[in-house]
């Protein structure tokens, strides 16, 4: 009976409170798909970079993913909208940017943290994807006249790419999760919208309950589909 009623609360508080916990839904899942399309692009040209014959980039990217690797999200999100304000404005004279003055709002702030931090993780799975591709195919394009960028975008890079998707579905996954964070800097996700939902109702458990349900709904999609593909990939080697 107690588990029965439990399953009516948590019913109840979907009926009474769905369009608020639906705006959070769709809120994490826009944030997430912005975030990892952004940190695709940053961690494809910082694996680029870091397999770069050129040691100052190698260097620099190396530099970029081991910050942003071991320093925890939290902190980040904190530096972009707390910190970042505190810098001395800049004045560019640029008919566009005009003047900087670091200031962030709390999605901004939350898809800069997201992206800088996934972008990290990303560099490091292509870069995996990198290094698994023959090198041979790479010495077989420069003899055949292809450019070195010709030959990391035509030849390595969309191998690299169907190696790394099941280490990128994974991230995918986990990005979903640390969305949750953004909360602490103001972004009304789904965990922040069933925590003003319980503060006004005190139904904590009931409502956190039905965050963890919809993470899951989420997440759990894609960890089959993660390793569905690592099966695929498995297989094709």
């Amino acid at each position: 009976m107690g588990l029965l009623g439990f399953a009516g609360d948590v019913i109840e508080q979907i009926r009474l409170h769905y369009p608020a916990l639906l705006r959070g839904y769709w809120l994490t899942i826009s944030l997430t798909i912005i975030s990892m399309t952004l940190a695709t692009v940053v961690g494809t040209v910082t694996a680029l970079l870091r397999a770069s014959e050129y040691r100052p980039l190698r260097y620099l990217s190396s530099v970029y993913v081991e910050t942003f690797r071991n320093t925890p999200l939290l902190i980040q999100l904190y530096f972009w909208f707390f910190a970042l304000p505190r810098l001395p404005i800049l004045e560019t004279h640029l008919p566009v940017i005009g003047t900087i003055n670091w200031l962030l709002s709390p999605m901004q702030a939350a898809i800069l943290g997201l992206t800088a931090y996934t972008g990290a993780y990303t560099a490091e799975a292509l870069r995996s994807g990198l290094r698994s591709v023959d090198p041979g195919q790479t010495e077989a394009a420069r003899a055949l006249g292809l450019t070195y960028m010709q030959t990391r975008r035509h030849v390595v890079v969309p191998q690299a790419l169907r190696i790394a998707v099941p280490l990128l579905t994974s991230i995918l996954s986990a990005l979903f999760r640390n969305s949750a964070l953004v909360s602490v800097i103001g972004v009304v996700e789904l965990l922040a919208a069933a925590d003003r939902i319980q503060q006004q109702n005190f139904q904590t458990f009931v409502l956190f309950t039905v965050a963890g349900v919809l993470y899951l709904s989420l997440t759990l999609p894609l960890a089959w589909a993660s390793t569905r593909l690592e099966r695929r990939v498995a297989r094709a080697q």
